[in-house]
Formats: structure tokens, sequence, C-alpha cells
């Protein structure tokens, strides 16, 4: 038993020398990380500080070191990772501050970008040109909508948008639209079709969309919105309102999101429950995906919403995305509520593409294609219709 007890201990012993002996010294290794660093070897720099770590060496230099080669690498999930683990030991390393801005703004992420720069020093935030209030972005879209049914003009939607930073953690987005159609059916319905006769109605509506958003830290957001609509059928006007919050967990390489939205939408009461999920597989825009699930209430009804989209870099200065939704999108919201289905008749499924086309820092052009298959609201069959939606955001 004596030499049982012996024995374990000198086992024990063997394997904390072996571990020790495995482990790189911290002089090796800040001498070969930064001799690596200082010749731009960024990938021999990751696979090295990788092996460093793991062998239980960790120090803040080695770590910046390793998450400005990933981010010249353009794995920007990769290097945020590194410098998390660097600003949870020293909130105020502003290297760290600085290329967290930089890495949220490459993944179109504005809100965690700028809450990394309150941070920043002065003369850094001269020299980048950033102010705690100011403008982020303006555009406009426009689009027609032609479907395949001689009962139904072509539709016709524009909106403008405007986005302010009101403070580091607070941003603003606004925008208004208009949407119109013709809607034609034949009446009454009891005749046969050569008796019956030919309605004509049109629709007239006016949306205005307001989101304020907050951000909590580095990795939580939160987000309230407003969507207003005043839409003219039939002689009457109908009056909607619907408010949103949301809640945004966020992490290098994906985002989780959860909203509610309740409302009442041409007198009747909605409420609209998602989940989200972003996803950076390769650490940057070269491919990402954006999941999301919806459950519906109203009148009485329950329907859920699955949509898939998938965006990747073709060039440079080109993105393509495509998506697909399924289900019954009736007074279905989208896009933290910027979009709302509401139309008389129902979108049982819409598909499409959009292509983004990066002109200058500052001016980005899109153009989108949508398909959509709906079903007609006085008749008993359902149509296709075709969508061409063009865009521009100038970025300050």
């Amino acid at each position: 038993m004596v030499y049982r007890k012996y024995l374990l201990a000198f086992l024990c012993c063997a394997v904390w020398l072996s571990a020790r002996a495995q482990q790189i010294n911290f002089v090796e290794a800040d001498s070969v990380s930064l001799a690596q660093y200082q010749s731009a070897a960024w990938q021999e720099l990751v696979n090295y500080g990788q092996k460093v770590i793991a062998s239980g060496t960790d120090f803040p230099q080695l770590r910046l070191r390793v998450a400005y080669a990933e981010f010249e690498l353009q794995n920007y999930s990769a290097a945020l990772q590194q410098y998390h683990v660097v600003l949870a030991d020293d909130s105020h390393n502003s290297t760290a501050r600085y290329y967290s801005y930089l890495c949220n703004i490459y993944l179109n992420r504005n809100a965690s970008a700028y809450y990394h720069v309150s941070y920043l020093g002065k003369a850094t935030l001269e020299e980048e040109k950033l102010t705690p209030y100011g403008l982020l972005q303006a555009g406009f879209e426009t689009s027609i909508k032609v479907p395949i049914i001689k009962l139904r003009g072509n539709g016709v939607y524009s909106r403008v948008n405007l986005a302010n930073r009101l403070g580091w953690r607070f941003q603003l987005d606004q925008s208004v639209a208009y949407f119109g159609q013709s809607i034609n059916y034949r009446f009454p319905a009891y005749l046969p079709y050569p008796l019956q006769q030919v309605r004509s109605n049109s629709v007239h509506q006016a949306e205005y969309f307001g989101k304020l958003g907050y951000t909590m830290s580095n990795k939580l957001a939160v987000w309230g919105a407003y969507h207003y609509l005043n839409t003219k059928y039939e002689r009457t006007t109908y009056h909607s309102h619907i408010a949103l919050l949301g809640l945004k967990y966020s992490h290098p390489y994906f985002d989780l999101q959860a909203d509610v939205s309740s409302g009442t939408i041409t007198n009747n009461n909605v409420r609209q429950y998602n989940t989200q999920l972003n996803l950076y597989p390769l650490g940057n825009l070269t491919l990402y995906s954006i999941t999301r699930g919806s459950v519906l209430h109203q009148i009485n009804n329950t329907n859920g919403v699955f949509s898939q989209l998938f965006g990747f870099k073709l060039t440079p200065k080109l993105w393509m995305e495509t998506n697909a939704v399924l289900g019954s999108q009736n007074n279905y919201l989208e896009a933290d509520g910027l979009y709302l289905y509401n139309a008389l008749d129902i979108i049982k499924f819409r598909a499409g593409a959009t292509g983004f086309w990066q002109l200058t820092r500052h001016a980005l052009l899109y153009l989108n294609y949508t398909h959509e298959r709906k079903d007609d609201y006085y008749h008993a069959t359902n149509y296709n219709q075709h969508s061409i939606t063009g865009g521009f955001t100038w970025k300050f």
C-alpha cells in the first residue's frame, strides 16, 4: 500500500514536469511573436499564438498581436475574440477598443462599434472625425410590384430613411414611406361570371417608422420601435399602430435576437414573436446567414413564418443576398418592424435576391428582385407577383 502511494506521487510529479516542459515560456513567446508581427507573417503568428496560449502561457501583448494578425487576415470575429479577452482584464485598453470598433464596422454592427468608440481618447476621435452626435446614413428606395392578374394594378412603394447617432450608445433610425395600388373585383359574387360587373378601388397608404436602440455593453443591446400606417381604402381611413421591443446578444461569430410586437392593424389586434440568428462563419461578410422564426397571433388565428437569408461577397465591391420566406404573411413584420406586409391579398410565399454595389466608401447602390405568391382576397384563387426594387444609401 505504501509503495502505491509513492508510485502515485511519482506519476503526479512526472505529469507536472511534463506539462511544464511543454509550456512555452514568456521570453520565447514574446520574442517569436514580436518577430512574426514585425515581419507581417500573419498566419504564422496566428498559429503560433494559438499554440502558445494552449500551452498555458498567456499575456495581453500576445493577444493583441494575434488579434491584429486576424484583423489583417480579415477574420474580424476571431480578432474580436482576442480583443474581448484583453478588455476583460483592462477595459480601457485603447488598442483593443479601437480595433474592436473597426471589426464591428466591418461586420456591419454599427451599434456595437460606437459602444467601443465611447472609450477612445480625444486625439483618436479627432483623427477618425467621430463625434457622439451626428448623421450615420441616409437613403431611399422605390419599387414597382407587377401582379400577374388582370384585376390588380401595379403597386408602387417608395421609402426615404435617415439614421442618427444620439450619443455613443443611442441610435435612432427613421423612415417615411408610401404605397399605392388599384384593387378591382367582380360583383355580385352569386351571379355567374358573364353577368358580374367590375368595381374599381384604390389603396393609398402612408407610413412612419422609428426605431431607437441602446447598447448596454459590447454584448447586449436593447431597442424599441414604432410603426404607424394611414391607410385609405373604399372611402375608409384606417389608423394602425404597432409597437416593438427587442433584445440582442452579440458574440464575435453570431448575433442572437428576440423581439415582440403588438398593436392594431386595420382594426385587428395583432401580436408577433420573433427569434433571429445572424451567423458569420468566416468572421467577415464574405459569407453570412440570417435565420428567423416568427409566430403571429391575430383574429383567433395563430400561424408561423420562417425566413432564411444567405449573403456572400462576389467581388471586393459586390455582394449578393438570396432569401426565402415561408408561411402566411398576413400583417407580417420584418427587419425589426421596418417592413409591414398588410396588403389585402395575403402573401403565402416569397423569395428573391438582392445585389449590393459599393460605389465609394460612402455610397451604396442595391437592386432587388422578389417573387411572391398571393391569395386573391375576393375570389378563391391565387396569383404570382413580381417586384423590382432599387435603392441608394449614403453613409456619413
